[in-house]
C-alpha cells in the first residue's frame, strides 16, 4: 500500500483501527480463559492503545497534510 500517498493514509487508520479493536477485546477477556486465542495481556493492551492511537492520529495528519497539498496544485 505504500505505492501511493491515499492507500498509505488508508493503511494507517485501517490498521490503528485494527489495533483498538485488539485492545477492546484485550480489555473484555479474561486472560486465562479459553476465548483468550491471541494470548494478551497487559503489556499487549498498552501497546495496542498506543499503537492505534498514534496509527489513527498519523494517518489523519497525513491526510490532511495530502488535501492540502492537491489543493494548492
Amino acid at each position: 500500500m505504500s505505492r501511493s500517498a491515499r492507500t498509505a493514509v488508508t493503511y494507517l487508520i485501517g490498521g490503528g483501527g485494527v489495533y483498538l479493536v485488539l485492545w477492546v477485546y484485550g480489555l473484555l477477556i479474561d486472560q486465562e480463559s479459553d476465548a483468550n486465542f491471541v494470548p494478551l495481556n497487559d503489556a499487549d493492551n498498552w501497546l495496542h492503545l498506543g499503537l492505534g492511537l498514534g496509527m489513527i492520529a498519523l494517518g489523519l495528519l497525513a491526510r490532511k497534510a495530502l488535501d492540502r497539498t492537491r489543493t494548492a496544485v
